[in-house]
């Protein structure tokens, strides 16, 4: 699975905070924790900063991102889908991807796949977010062959082979996309011919 990290929002000013705000010294002291490596302080922060603030979408996704870490996947899922992606600050490819990531270290591969789905909707240029579906796309494959070799491997349903061909399609889309987008950046880059003197 490919390594990105996950988004923790690291301003609290950016949400109409102010620093002598409990909830935003407390988000500040979990960011600084997080920074550090130290996921199980920075949750413990966090979640104080919730007490104070209950709503608020940001300490909700930091709280998801240190659980995340802690590989408490089940508690990241669990907090990331009480989210609202259109009312976080982060990016909804973002938002999308963590949660895509959180089912996949679940082994909920369809789940983690229409996720990393949703945030390549939002982000078509995002190349862990591609690798991400790929490798997905593969594990479920390998999960509906069959184990025992001398088994014939039942006919798919006639809805999992259009879902099947739904995503091959739109990973060409993406690949085709990015080889747009990487054309476009050689023209950009091209050097100006020289011009005569006459």
């Amino acid at each position: 699975m490919a390594k990105k990290t996950i988004l923790i929002l690291l301003v609290p000013f950016l949400i109409g905070w102010h620093w002598f705000e409990p909830a935003a010294r407390k988000n500040q002291k979990g960011i600084q924790a997080y920074q550090e490596g130290k996921f199980a302080a920075a949750l413990q922060d966090f979640l104080s900063a919730k007490g104070v603030k209950p709503n608020a979408p940001e300490l909700k996704n930091n709280t998801a991102a240190a659980l995340y870490e802690l590989k408490k996947y089940k508690e990241a899922v669990d907090e990331f889908s009480r989210l609202d992606p259109g009312r976080l600050r982060l990016g909804k490819a973002d938002f999308y991807y963590n949660l895509g990531n959180s089912y996949f270290r679940l082994g909920q591969f369809p789940q983690a796949l229409e996720n990393y789905k949703k945030s390549l909707l939002q982000d078509p240029d995002d190349i862990d977010g591609k690798k991400n579906f790929e490798l997905t796309l593969k594990k479920i494959r390998e999960q509906k062959q069959p184990q025992d070799p001398d088994q014939k491997q039942q006919p798919q349903d006639q809805k999992e082979q259009q879902q099947e061909q739904k995503y091959t399609a739109m990973m060409q889309f993406l690949n085709q996309n990015e080889k747009q987008q990487l054309e476009k950046k050689k023209r950009k880059i091209a050097a100006a011919k020289n011009e005569k003197d006459w």
